[in-house]
């Protein structure tokens, strides 16, 4: 990262009258890569669930997908390994065992292993030749059919939410642990 870019950052931050990585608040920074990764992830399936497709145009083709596969990307790597001194979340402790959110939860975890992050087989993918025989030469298409699961996005939302309110949970159970031994209130800001 380029040392002077982060100085800019950080010299707002600053002038803003923060104070950066005191540090009885350094347990709060394992949970960055989870609290962003959540606002991404929600921001993108709010903006899949809300906006008004143009059928029939690659530009918003492209778009919707981008969405889509940074929803799933985004939501799955709270749950997969992370770096030293990071949160992941643990699926059995988010969801109760067979519950309807653990259901979507795991059609998410799904779909990134079999069309956002591989190339795997999904339902969503259906890859087709067009063969046309002429007199001198065969014509040959490649056809690709993909699908977005708009239908599953209200249970992706409810799955967010559980796992959205888990995550409040444990950072409230840390701040009321901060705000004991420091004696004043602990707000997390925006």
């Amino acid at each position: 990262m380029n040392a002077i870019e982060l100085e800019k950052h950080y010299a707002s931050m600053r002038e803003g009258g923060y104070e950066l990585n005191r540090s009885e608040f350094q347990r709060l920074r394992s949970w960055h890569s989870v609290l962003y990764q959540l606002h991404s992830a929600e921001y993108s399936l709010e903006k899949l669930t809300t906006r008004t497709p143009s059928l029939g145009e690659l530009d918003d083709i492209h778009e919707t997908e981008a969405l889509f596969a940074n929803f799933i990307l985004q939501y799955s790597k709270c749950f997969t390994s992370s770096g030293p001194g990071k949160v992941s979340l643990d699926e059995r402790r988010v969801f109760p065992a067979d519950s309807v959110n653990l259901i979507a939860h795991k059609r998410i975890l799904e779909m990134r292993h079999s069309l956002v992050a591989h190339n795997g087989t999904s339902d969503l993918v259906k890859e087709t030749i067009a063969v046309r025989e002429e007199a001198d030469q065969y014509l040959v298409r490649h056809l690709v059919t993909r699908a977005l699961p708009m239908n599953e996005l209200p249970s992706f939302k409810d799955a967010f939410a559980a796992v959205n309110e888990h995550v409040v949970l444990r950072l409230n159970k840390h701040l009321d642990s901060l705000q004991e031994k420091l004696g004043k209130l602990v707000l997390l800001g925006k």
